[in-house]
């Protein structure tokens, strides 16, 4: 049984790592007219994250319009400006491909109704040895001025990286950076037919949202790192003649596409 508490050290063994389909800014069918209450995706947002089973999360705004992502984040587009949902004022919801919005936005609040979400769930715990996030950071610099004084100047937000030490099994991720993975079925094998997949350089991408969960089996706590709208920048190998193949590949995002989750069970 786990108990409410403070984790300590959230373990390796504990976590799990899944690579989903992203989509970036959807435009949903319906218009904002100030009656319309359903938006419509093309394809129903999943429950990435976890945190309500089965039912995917709208994004959540503080009283002070600060913000952190979940499953999915609405946005309104007013005059070619995307805005994200107030969800102090809009209560959202998502069942299936019908984002709810309640009270019906006005056309004073939105042109159109935009998401970004996620599907299609690629489990690859099972071939990762590890997980290394990086950047992200916030550089300073410190100018010098007349009287001695130093300005400080705080520069932009670099992009975030997520790198993964993999066990190159099947195709490996080099689809990540090549491009989407074909697959062809080849008849005429000794027993049935054969499935051949392969990936060629300088293709059409995706884009991918990786989600990384560890949880304390103490406390029940979770750890959630979401990498939103990720592409795959590399991929290098490595085959030592006396062990095993194995890959290192990374991916990167704009810093607006992290997001750092921690559930602390029963302590609300």
């Amino acid at each position: 049984m786990a108990y409410p508490g403070e984790t300590k050290v959230f373990l390796m063994e504990n976590a799990e790592t899944s690579i989903w389909t992203h989509v970036e800014k959807e435009i949903c069918t319906e218009t904002p007219d100030g009656s319309e209450t359903e938006f419509t995706v093309s394809t129903a947002p999943a429950a990435i994250t976890g945190l309500v089973s089965g039912t995917a999360q709208p994004h959540y705004v503080n009283s002070d319009g600060e913000y952190f992502r979940k499953d999915a984040l609405v946005f309104f587009r007013l005059n070619g400006r995307d805005t994200v949902v107030d969800t102090q004022t809009w209560t959202i919801t998502i069942a299936t491909t019908t984002v709810t919005i309640s009270p019906a936005p006005e056309t004073t609040d939105a042109d159109a109704v935009v998401v970004s979400y996620s599907h299609t769930e690629s489990d690859r715990s099972d071939e990762i040895i590890n997980v290394t996030p990086a950047g992200g950071g916030r550089p300073l610099e410190f100018v010098t001025v007349q009287g001695g004084i130093k300005v400080r100047i705080e520069k932009a937000q670099e992009q975030k990286t997520i790198s993964f030490e993999v066990l190159s099994v099947d195709g490996g991720f080099v689809q990540y950076v090549n491009g989407n993975e074909v697959s062809e079925t080849i008849a005429g094998a000794t027993s049935g037919s054969d499935v051949l997949k392969g990936s060629v350089g300088a293709q059409t991408r995706g884009a991918k949202t990786i989600v990384i969960k560890v949880d304390d089996p103490e406390t029940d706590n979770e750890r959630i790192e979401c990498f939103y709208n990720v592409v795959g920048v590399s991929d290098e190998g490595s085959a030592p003649s006396d062990g095993y193949w194995n890959e290192t590949c990374s991916f990167e995002c704009a810093p607006q596409d992290y997001c750092r989750l921690t559930r602390l069970v029963g302590q609300g």
